[in-house]
Parts: C-alpha cells; structure tokens; sequence
C-alpha cells in the first residue's frame, strides 16, 4: 500500500512467494486474500513459485525475483516486513534482492516502525484487517480470521504489556 501510494515508484503488481503445491493450504498469505487485495489496488497478482522439497530457499527467492525482474521489468520490490525475523540478521527480501544484482532495490516503508502507529494509521482509514496467520504459543487458533479492530488492538496491546508478544 505504501509502495502503490508512492509516486515515485510505477507500482505494476503484486507479487507474492507460495508453495508449489496449492492442495497444501498456504497459512502466510492466502492466496485468496493476496488476489482480493491486488484486485482492491488494480494490480496484477503475480507468484514466485517455491518448488516442494526445496532445500535451498534463498537460491530459489534469488531466482524467482531475478525472473519477475527479466520478465516484468521490475527494478523494486516493496515488501511491509517491519522488522528481522528469527535468527535473521539482516531482511530476507533485501538480501535476495542484492544477489539478483546491484540494480534489483528493495522498499521497506515499514521497515522499524511502530507497529500501534501503523496499525492505528491503517484503522482510522477504515481498513478491514484480518489476520491470516499467528504464531503460536502467542496466539491461538481463535486469532485465525479475526477481524483486526480496537478491541483487538487493545488485546495485542495488553499481551506486549505482558512481554508475550511484541
């Protein structure tokens, strides 16, 4: 969204990593969710493809966004991560994007914000949030579908206060 209301960027697609297999349900992002939300903006939906049994997965984000870059022109690629996942050190996307070449960018409006703020920012436009994914034991399986309002802000809010989720 920040990536499309940019502009300075030609926002053209949509582009979303799922598994080879679309029998497998695909908890991250939904592939129903992912076309209702590109269809919202007027963009094209476009997949990278991760082959089931892939061991090597930065190879094959490597690839996958170096042929988007070949077949779609595309020179940037906007992602919402706000923050290092796991063990990470540095965001995925950034360094898959360095490894295509030193012309592949990376935008990260969201990159270290507030996440209330954000969050906050997104309600008072009157989004519909819901989550698609939640990671347990943080969350249970309740949270699945849920739609994000000021009741559930205040939730999140009251489990970061406990230090059970951030």
């Amino acid at each position: 969204l920040h990536a499309w209301r940019n502009s300075e960027l030609n926002v053209k697609y949509l582009l979303t990593f799922r598994p080879e297999n679309q029998d497998k349900p695909f908890r991250a992002h939904p592939i129903p969710f992912m076309e209702a939300q590109a269809s919202a903006i007027g963009l094209e939906l476009l997949f990278v493809i991760i082959p089931e049994g892939t061991k090597d997965y930065k190879k094959t984000y490597v690839d996958g966004i170096r042929n988007v870059k070949e077949k779609y022109g595309v020179t940037v690629l906007g992602t919402g991560d706000m923050d290092l996942v796991g063990t990470m050190e540095r965001n995925w996307i950034e360094r898959c994007c360095e490894e295509v070449d030193d012309q592949m960018k990376t935008y990260l409006p969201l990159w270290k914000r507030d996440r209330e703020e954000c969050l906050d920012s997104l309600l008072n436009e009157g989004f519909e949030i819901r989550f698609s994914c939640v990671k347990s034991p943080f969350f249970d399986g309740s949270w699945i579908h849920r739609v994000l309002d000021r009741d559930a802000l205040e939730e999140l809010k009251s489990l970061a206060e406990r230090k059970l989720t951030d």
